[in-house]
């Protein structure tokens, strides 16, 4: 598998990722002796990985909300971090935070900058994200990252996309101490305001971790039944709550707003009021619940289900939550037409769900269930992939490689990136 990988790799190398990532997850599931080396064969694939995920990244076609990020990185150095109309309204300074060192070491670069921001990103995805959330099955959860097409919509949106990578982080490190998920969810709400609700699930799942520890709360097998039945009653909740949605879609504005109301965000307040009252169905057409996020979506309810933790970590809870979060996003979005941002979380890092199944915690079989859905979710995964990629210079919308990213090997990638820089 190795060498097929790097024959593909060769060949196309937004491709050829997937096989490599692959082998790096053989190689894992092997009986080992040693503890893995920082200096190791996967660890080198995985740069590999990176490397050319952000290239391909950085080739993106630039328009609207990624020009209005590049103008304010053009004057960053003289204007300052937070002399912009975005942290002033909304005091979301840490992409800019990110963007002056950026801007002061490569000279006002625009290539460079996408190519950094890309490249940062990917690499905490992939060396913190993943290993953090599954020391044995990452690779696979990096192929369902990698194989999400609204992955690779992260210069487009730059702030958002940050922000739910810092979400990510802060999930990542629920299980370690206070400082730590302190400072990521610190940034994460600094770099996109929407994503404090991310962090309040985190905050509460860690705190009620935090007090079962103290009072060395155990679950036993009747606490376990209980704790399904409050499972099978939140999901029926949220199945009541998604039927009145789509009832009346008006009638939800008023808890949403409620919620919002808290935030010193007005303006995203009065967007949510008008696109609720004044439904046309118009951004509809841009959103498509299609078979494979129904594939993706059903696959990590089944996980939640019925998935047999000996623990319910505070990881695992809030992840549980945000699921069940993204479910009712979603539903929002097909009933009002609203923005697919709202959910943009689910729809970009949905593969990290996978984890929940993917956990050595769980008791189900490796071989049995969560297997069988995970290569299944993948394969669906992969297809819808490559369908876009082969199609992309017919699509409306970004694209990459001037819409033709299979006619790019491995050299083309090289020469790119040198002719930009």
């Amino acid at each position: 598998m190795l060498f097929f990988g790097l024959a593909m790799w060769v060949v196309t190398p937004i491709i050829g990722n997937l096989p490599l990532l692959l082998s790096i997850q053989l190689d894992l599931l092997k009986p080992r002796q040693r503890k893995p080396k920082l200096l190791s064969v996967n660890n080198l694939l995985l740069i590999l990985v990176i490397l050319s995920v952000s290239v391909y990244i950085s080739s993106f076609e630039i328009f609207a909300d990624t020009r209005v990020y590049l103008d304010i990185y053009q004057t960053i150095d003289t204007k300052g971090i937070f002399d912009n109309e975005l942290v002033k309204d909304r005091y979301e300074f840490v992409l800019f935070l990110f963007l002056y060192p950026i801007h002061i070491l490569t000279n006002g670069s625009e290539y460079w900058c996408l190519f950094l921001v890309s490249l940062i990103c990917n690499f905490a995805v992939v060396f913190y994200v993943s290993k953090k959330l599954s020391a044995k099955y990452y690779p696979t959860i990096l192929i369902l990252i990698f194989s999400t097409f609204n992955y690779y919509s992260q210069l487009f949106y730059m702030r958002q996309f940050l922000s739910i990578m810092l979400v990510m982080m802060a999930v990542a490190s629920l299980e370690s101490s206070w400082k730590i998920f302190a400072l990521w969810s610190f940034l994460t709400i600094f770099s996109h305001l929407s994503s404090a609700m991310y962090i309040s699930v985190c905050f509460g799942s860690k705190l009620l971790s935090s007090l079962g520890s103290k009072i060395n709360l155990k679950l036993q097998k009747l606490d376990r039944v209980f704790l399904y039945i409050v499972l099978g009653f939140l999901a029926i909740l949220v199945i009541y709550i998604t039927w009145l949605i789509y009832n009346n879609p008006q009638e939800i504005y008023r808890y949403v707003n409620n919620i919002i109301d808290l935030l010193p965000e007005q303006r995203l307040s009065d967007s949510i009021q008008n696109r609720v009252t004044n439904y046309d169905g118009r951004d509809t057409e841009t959103f498509s619940f299609n078979i494979f996020r129904i594939i993706a979506s059903l696959s990590i309810g089944i996980f939640v289900l019925v998935r047999g933790f000996k623990k319910l970590t505070s990881q695992l809870l809030s992840l549980d939550i945000i699921y069940l979060i993204s479910l009712l996003q979603i539903a929002f979005i097909l009933v009002t037409g609203f923005n697919q941002r709202i959910a943009y979380l689910f729809l970009t890092f949905y593969g990290f769900f996978f984890s929940i199944g993917l956990s050595d915690r769980s008791k189900i079989k490796p071989l049995g269930i969560v297997s069988s859905l995970v290569v299944f979710a993948a394969a669906a995964n992969t297809f819808n992939f490559l369908t876009i990629q082969a199609n992309m210079i017919d699509i409306d919308g970004w694209s990459f490689f001037d819409g033709q990213p299979l006619a790019m090997s491995a050299f083309d990638y090289i020469l790119y990136f040198f002719q930009s820089i």
